[in-house]
């Protein structure tokens, strides 16, 4: 029995889980359009996809409810050439997500301007639907750019993380 479930979560994950950046492929081209100067050669990616969650909610008793995420994608590129200066700023970021999704309304809502670091945080939302259905990081950090998205029924993963909150108001006193 045990061995049916490592081979059963082996299928699970392998096809569920992939090493390609090809899911955030148009993100980075749509940065290398906009910047012409600089390369980014990809060192390394992870995509899961929803069978991975619906796993992680069987393992877990379903008390992450994470089946509501479709897909999270994480890429690593090199930026060439070293030491090349890049600024975030520059960037159309709206232009950008809309090469990955066209059919969602972009908004930045982090913007964090380090000497070293800068980290762009946009969702993607569904304006007919009323929902959030999309979260994309960008971090660059020195001579590397991190690309992070999460799509799903965020709006569903919103109102479960807050469900401890509920009823609560102000400042909690602890005694």
């Amino acid at each position: 029995m045990k061995n049916l479930f490592i081979l059963l979560g082996l299928v699970l994950l392998t096809g569920c889980m992939s090493f390609s950046d090809r899911p955030l492929r148009p993100l980075r081209n749509a940065i290398a359009q906009q910047m012409p100067k600089v390369s980014l050669e990809k060192e390394f990616a992870v995509s899961f996809g929803r069978g991975f969650f619906d796993l992680l909610d069987i393992v877990t008793l379903n008390e992450a409810d994470l089946s509501k995420i479709d897909h999270v994608q994480l890429a690593v590129y090199k930026v060439y050439p070293d030491g090349i200066k890049i600024d975030f700023d520059t960037l159309d970021f709206e232009a950008v997500m809309l090469a990955k999704d066209s059919s969602l309304h972009w908004e930045t809502i982090i913007r964090v301007r380090e000497e070293d670091e800068q980290i762009w945080v946009l969702v993607g939302m569904n304006l007919d639907g009323n929902s959030l259905e999309a979260v994309t990081l960008f971090t660059l950090h020195n001579d590397e750019l991190v690309l992070i998205n999460i799509d799903g029924d965020l709006d569903q993963m919103i109102e479960f993380a807050m469900q401890p909150a509920h009823g609560h108001r102000g400042v909690v006193k602890s005694g």
